[in-house]
């Protein structure tokens, strides 16, 4: 019989290689890395550095990066940046494979002030040391990655302090290994792990009670202010919730204008269940139903989400899902996937734009709110702010909450119904000289489907 354990955590793909070729050592200009910088509870973080082998760029407003000509093999992704003066770093492994169309990575960030450490060193049965163990460092919304050396010994810096961790220690032919530890403020902990050899034992089941969410964004998306913004984390968490999806779940995102100019990703969601044979996951995508084609592998056994950014999802197209469990013992030997858990069927809406008031436009009065319509939108609904949403803000912890609606559940007439795709404001009273901050959602029946416009503010007189 199988171990089964359920762990209340949520889990991110700490490396995602969308498909499973091998890896060698040059650098090819068609390599792409994609990936997100958070913070330690899973909130995007703007204007960081982001770094890898020689490369680097500049993580965008939602917190994603791209560069390319990454060379393959194992390679160290660092991010940082200045917070109210302070500087705030982290840094991952990633596994690269030449030629990848997209790898995705999370690199947290903290103040540097505080990092803590974690080292130790993971042995066979016979007492020697595995070279190329993955050790998988899983905190409340993200994770960090650390492959071990020719001797068996890793060692993990930048790591986010008061956290309770779950270590889990993988590698193939062998059954996995996971420890819990908690780091304080400089602490520098120590794990390790004794990994037994692993036998068969039968196919790991489908994960269970699958769901997905499409997220439209329009393209505008910037390098802005180097300081994290919060407020599509802020919309994903509300409308994540209102589904029963976890509301920031452990997962690396990426994204990159599609063929209609905008920003697509399709989030997946899954029962996590920690099966001590557990490599990860593959995902299949396709036009039919059941789709045929592994377009994902996720070598990780903490996961249970997975955010596909292709730039070649489309709006108004059906894509079809369906979610395998890997075998650390089978896989990849015999290359087994295991069974298709229950399709998921998303339809990504077009983008939505905001038409009026114009951008930084004088308002005088109540304004009145229009933008274009979405197909197969059922409503829309505008959201106000009377400060920038972003993640450091001392007048607001979540640093994102609305005047209007004040509670995301109960709208009033701030939500209306399509084909409508105007409404007047009737939030608490506009003060003169302040600059006012604003977007629409669209979203379908259900809400399985959403659509976001830029930001966009306003000044009133």
């Amino acid at each position: 019989m199988r171990h089964l354990r359920n762990l209340t955590l949520a889990a991110m793909a700490a490396a995602v290689c969308l498909t499973p070729v091998g890896c060698g050592s040059g650098a090819d200009p068609a390599t792409q890395l994609t990936g997100v910088v958070t913070d330690v509870e899973g909130k995007p973080v703007a204007g960081a550095a982001v770094s890898c082998s020689g490369r680097s760029v500049t993580s965008l407003t939602n917190g994603t990066f791209t560069m390319s000509g990454v060379p393959s093999g194992y390679r160290t992704v660092s991010a940082s940046l200045t917070i109210e003066g302070r500087r705030w770093s982290g840094e991952t492994k990633v596994d690269i494979a030449s030629g990848l169309r997209n790898c995705s990575v999370n690199v947290i960030v903290s103040d540097d002030r505080y990092h803590a450490r974690l080292m130790g060193a993971v042995i066979d049965p016979a007492g020697f040391g595995l070279s190329g163990a993955k050790v998988f460092v899983g905190g409340p919304w993200g994770s960090t990655l650390a492959i071990t050396a020719a001797d068996g010994s890793y060692d993990i810096r930048r790591i986010t302090p008061g956290v309770t961790y779950t270590v889990t220690c993988s590698l193939a032919g062998y059954v996995n290994d996971t420890r819990t530890v908690h780091l304080s403020a400089n602490e520098i902990g120590n794990v390790s792990f004794a990994l037994a050899y692993g036998s068969s034992q039968g196919t790991i089941p489908a994960p269970s009670n699958p769901a997905g969410q499409a997220w439209t964004i329009a393209d505008r998306i910037s390098r802005g202010a180097a300081q994290p913004q919060g407020y599509m984390a802020f919309l994903k968490a509300v409308y994540r919730a209102r589904r029963g999806l976890p509301p920031a779940p452990r997962s690396a995102t990426a994204a990159r204008a599609t063929p209609a100019g905008s920003l697509i990703e399709v989030d997946l969601f899954w029962d996590f269940s920690n099966w001590n044979d557990l490599l990860g996951y593959a995902i299949k995508r396709g036009l039919s139903s059941p789709p045929s084609a592994v377009t994902a592998v996720l070598r990780d056994p903490l996961a249970a989400s997975y955010f596909d950014v292709d730039a070649a999802l489309t709006p108004n197209t059906t894509y079809y899902y369906t979610i395998h469990c890997l075998d650390t013992i089978d896989f990849p030997a015999d290359g087994t996937v295991g069974p298709a858990g229950d399709v998921v069927e998303v339809r990504p809406l077009q983008p939505v734009e905001a038409s009026a008031p114009a951008q930084g436009a004088s308002v005088s009065g109540d304004p009145e709110f229009r933008w274009t319509p979405v197909s197969g939108a059922t409503a829309y609904q505008v959201i106000v702010w009377n400060r920038f949403p972003d993640l450091q803000n001392s007048a607001d912890p979540s640093g994102a909450t609305p005047i209007w609606p004040a509670d995301m559940n109960n709208p009033g007439a701030s939500k209306v119904q399509a084909p409508q795709t105007s409404v007047t404001y009737s939030g608490p009273y506009l003060q003169a000289g302040t600059t006012y901050y604003w977007l629409v959602v669209a979203s379908d029946l259900g809400e399985y489907s959403l659509s976001v416009t830029p930001l966009r503010r306003f000044v009133a007189r």
